[in-house]
């Protein structure tokens, strides 16, 4: 059995964490009444997956440390290798089948940090994206809430809901994603051979894009809102 193999269990169970989500939005077609809460199924959508991320994320050592176990100190003098995971990776890999399984486009986006844009070009923002993550770095904009409306995609006329939810960069892709001088090859680059961009704890480094189908025009429209309040709701 292939090292990798052995650490497919903590794998699958992350990526299943992710699937998990699928009541919130249907399986297979999406179906959505018109009382459907678009703003709370983006929210949760978005959520899930970056659940998913930061618990990889954290577990990274533990899936490239040979006999390394979740939740027990890494063995020491153990063989460590870059599997070719990364949360951005893994993240992409789960956006890829959730949307196979609903119609529920699910992306991760970035603007960069200075010089460097996004590491893939996959995971370049289109306008509507670019829009909304330059919200998400204005100081004005309250940190860890999102950003839902209903529209139409670019070239197409069918309805749309679509939700952002913010990226801040924690500890853990600080090993990636931080000081240059921190590289673990000396040379400014990452373990994946990127260069680093010198990102701080805290600070924005992208956000996660769902895209719902609109079946039915909704009776309440939710739009420049991640989760419209009860009140809101109640209005008349």
């Amino acid at each position: 059995m292939g090292k990798l193999s052995r650490k497919l269990p903590l794998i699958v169970g992350i990526g299943f964490i992710c699937l998990l989500v699928g009541p919130f939005s249907g399986m297979g077609v999406p179906a959505m009444g018109a009382n459907a809460d678009y703003a709370l199924q983006g929210n949760y959508i978005a959520n899930m997956l970056l659940s998913a991320r930061i618990i990889f994320a954290r577990n990274l050592d533990v899936i490239d440390t040979e006999g390394a176990k979740v939740g027990k100190p890494l063995p020491e003098n153990a063989p460590s290798y870059f599997k070719g995971l990364t949360p951005a990776i893994f993240g992409r890999l789960i956006s890829d089948e959730f949307n196979i399984r609903t119609g529920v486009s699910v992306r991760q986006t970035t603007l960069g940090k200075g010089k460097f844009g996004a590491r893939n070009i996959y995971n370049s923002p289109d306008s509507w994206e670019k829009t909304v993550l330059e919200k998400f770095t204005s100081r004005s904009y309250p940190r860890g809430v999102g950003f839902g409306e209903f529209t139409t995609l670019e070239g197409d006329q069918k309805l749309v809901y679509r939700y952002m939810l913010p990226l801040y960069i924690e500890k853990a892709c600080l090993r990636c994603h931080g000081d240059p001088a921190t590289s673990p090859t000396g040379d400014g680059l990452d373990m994946t051979s990127h260069p680093m961009e010198g990102y701080k704890e805290g600070e924005v480094r992208g956000g996660i894009s769902v895209t719902i189908p609109v079946t039915e025009r909704p009776a309440f429209l939710v739009n420049s809102k991640y989760v419209p309040t009860l009140e809101e709701r109640d209005k008349p």
